[in-house]
């Protein structure tokens, strides 16, 4: 099972439209910040389940969450957007969450800057900003009965 994984697209549809041709995901999840984009992007693609979170410049995103818990094909998944665990000062407050939760994995955005990183057997990732104008990037986790990767793609300029 692939997972994509989507943040801070900011305006900018059309990358977040490529990555998902280009990923072609089992299932989507959008980190935050664009929650129109990711909205639009949802329509496009009915058959692919999405998780749409609130991010800090989604101001008419009520009604959806700033984080969640969730298990996904045997794997539990910690995920927000990361401004309420400010990831911008550092990942501790974020990695507590993730511990506290028993997650495998924490998927955060908000910082724009694409990071996978591990400790104690769990993993952290950021996909970076699919917005970015210069260097777009998003994530990919490959997912299998329990057992997971994660990789980053650069979005190459068309």
């Amino acid at each position: 099972m692939l997972l994509a994984v989507f943040s801070d697209s900011h305006g900018n549809v059309g990358n977040l439209r490529r990555a998902m041709e280009l990923s072609r995901p089992d299932h989507a999840i959008f980190l935050g910040d664009g929650l129109r984009d990711a909205e639009a992007v949802e329509r496009e693609h009915p058959d692919i389940p999405f998780i749409l979170l609130r991010g800090n410049c989604d101001w008419s995103g009520t009604g959806y969450d700033e984080s969640l818990l969730f298990e996904l094909d045997g794997v539990r998944i910690f995920a927000a957007h990361g401004h309420r665990h400010n990831v911008k000062l550092g990942r501790e407050g974020f990695w507590n969450s993730v511990f506290c939760s028993g997650s495998a994995l924490g998927l955060y955005g908000h910082t724009h800057r694409a990071l996978i990183e591990q400790s104690e057997g769990r993993y952290l990732m950021n996909p970076g900003s699919v917005g970015d104008l210069s260097y777009p990037t998003y994530g990919l986790v490959r997912l299998d009965r329990g057992s997971f990767t994660c990789e980053l793609r650069v979005l190459e300029r068309e």
